[in-house]
């Protein structure tokens, strides 16, 4: 009974598409990327600072996400606001703030990604249309 209860969860994971965004890839495109290198050397001068300075020091990530377009509701801009905060050695610290945007795509479950995806928020599929097209015509209607 187990192993038929097993097996039909196993195909209902098949069958139900991954909903979840995958962060890191996201935040490697994003801006091309500049968002995953800015974090990346704040952590390194924030660590060489605290090793230095023997004191707390933080990285805060920030992401707002609102609607890009009335007509498209997949589309969304996405704010990536990081806060930078170096102790200094005597004392005080060093306060960098950033802000970057973005354009992202919300597909089904409300997984976002920087490629639109094939299905979208409502779990419809896409149309690939090339460039230049801008009606499409079924049969000889």
């Amino acid at each position: 009974m187990t192993e038929a209860i097993e097996e039909v969860q196993e195909t209902s994971k098949q069958a139900t598409p991954d909903r979840t965004t995958d962060f890191p890839t996201l935040m490697q495109q994003l801006d091309a990327g500049v968002i995953a290198n800015v974090l990346g050397l704040a952590l390194s001068n924030v660590a060489l600072a605290v090793a230095n300075s023997n004191k707390k020091g933080t990285i805060t990530l920030k992401l707002d996400i609102k609607p890009n377009s009335t007509t498209d509701n997949s589309i969304v801009d996405v704010i990536s606001s990081i806060k930078v905060t170096e102790p200094k050695v005597n004392h005080g610290s060093k306060v960098e703030d950033f802000q970057y945007g973005s354009v992202a795509f919300v597909g089904y479950g409300g997984k976002l990604s920087y490629d639109r995806p094939k299905l979208d928020v409502n779990h419809q599929r896409q149309l690939d249309i090339p460039a230049g097209i801008n009606q499409l015509k079924v049969g000889n209607y």
